[in-house]
């Protein structure tokens, strides 16, 4: 899997719209995300297993917690992630259950969480072909095109940080992550 691009808006620390165009690393293998403490990178990565799996890159975050506590209440939360596949590009979306205003009227709703997977078609004389859009039906399609369940992807794709100090610790738990 390559990732081409992830946009994500009121998501953890990001009140806003905010996007990753990985497509500028033009063919790297490898790249590092890092900042000071607190400045997103795990959210990035929480993104990326959210929009995949509908679930974050560890156990310690709840996905009820994903929307931005400084976003305006009229901005959406949702992810947004392209990815390549051998010669076939993917983009997957994905929002969680969220409070809104009403469209009409005053007060609040509730919106469902969303999902759908999406072929992406290059050239002019196709189109882009929807392969789900049941929020259900997402995850065991991204399993079967990427072959890896979210605890696989957790492990082998990206390790989290609490998972890495387990690595470095010599015991049995490092037999356990590779």
């Amino acid at each position: 899997m390559r990732p081409l691009k992830l946009t994500i808006s009121a998501f953890g620390p990001y009140a806003n719209r905010l996007e990753l165009d990985f497509t500028c690393l033009e063919g790297k293998n490898l790249f590092l995300i890092h900042g000071p403490t607190g400045s997103g990178k795990t959210s990035i990565l929480d993104a990326i297993c959210y929009a995949l799996y509908g679930e974050t890159s560890g156990d310690v975050r709840n996905i009820k917690h994903l929307r931005s506590d400084h976003a305006d209440i009229y901005t959406e939360t949702k992810v947004v992630f392209e990815f390549g596949l051998g010669n076939e590009k993917y983009r997957v979306e994905r929002s969680p259950e969220q409070t809104r205003p009403k469209q009409r009227g005053s007060g609040e709703t509730t919106a469902e969480a969303r999902a759908v997977l999406t072929r992406l078609r290059n050239g002019e004389e196709t189109e882009d072909q929807i392969l789900c859009s049941r929020r259900q039906d997402v995850t065991p399609q991204v399993i079967d095109l990427l072959g890896f369940r979210i605890q696989q992807f957790r492990q082998v794709i990206m390790l989290p940080q609490g998972d890495f100090r387990k690595l470095l610790s010599g015991t049995s738990e490092r037999s356990k992550i590779f």
